[in-house]
């Protein structure tokens, strides 16, 4: 009999910490119209600053070809039951990255750390895959075409811009042109991105890295097709 009545207890109070809580109704930047993109409980607005929604590309456009972008977006205000969000980064779907690689593909990966015009620093992720097995001299002059305009274009626009333009189509289109010049690209994709802090370092943000490709390794090797 005791048990029971402490059972019920519990559940009462689990009942009354629910109820305690405030629903917000979390919306996307004004970047893209600020559109509702899920809801989430609190005890009080303060607790909802600093959390992070995701959201489908698609699920904002209503373009289904976007499923396979996720954004993200951190709360950074409330005003009454809504929760104001700013951008925090995207990734791409790893079934989708799987599906761009093919046998006898090169496959290329980078990092690039750089700083829009208002100060907001990036890092950006982008991802090559050539039509064919390339030499080591043809990968890292993509790579650095790749840094190179990414850098030059994240420098001349605000936050805002470069995300809009970011998660649009005309940066492939561009990236191509761009790399064509030293062999023309199968598929370009920037399958992440992230808003970071700097470091004491502050040279390092414009260091461009090759990130280890784990997936596909022995695609990546150099050599002529």
């Amino acid at each position: 009999m005791a048990k029971e009545k402490t059972s019920r207890v519990a559940a009462k109070k689990v009942k009354d910490k629910w109820k305690a809580k405030s629903w917000y109704t979390i919306l996307a930047n004004e970047s893209y119209g600020k559109k509702e993109i899920g809801s989430s409980p609190a005890s009080s607005p303060e607790d909802m600053v600093g959390r992070i929604a995701e959201a489908s590309l698609s699920d904002i456009t209503g373009d289904y070809k976007q499923s396979h972008v996720k954004l993200f977006f951190r709360v950074i205000k409330t005003e009454g039951d809504r929760a104001f969000t700013e951008f925090e980064g995207h990734e791409i779907n790893q079934d989708y990255i799987r599906r761009m690689i093919r046998r006898r593909k090169t496959r290329i990966d980078l990092v690039v750390n750089t700083v829009t015009s208002d100060n907001v620093y990036l890092r950006i992720k982008p991802i090559v895959v050539v039509d064919r097995k390339v030499i080591n001299n043809v990968e890292t002059g993509i790579r650095n075409k790749v840094a190179e305009f990414l850098k030059a274009k994240v420098k001349e626009q605000t936050f805002t811009q470069f995300v809009v333009y970011m998660l649009s189509t005309q940066i492939y289109n561009d990236l191509y042109e761009q790399i064509k010049v030293i062999y023309p690209a199968k598929k370009i994709e920037i399958r992440s991105s992230e808003v970071f802090e700097p470091t004491k370092q502050i040279g390092r943000e414009q260091k461009v890295e090759a990130e280890p490709v784990e997936e596909e390794e022995e695609e990546s090797e150099a050599g002529v097709a």
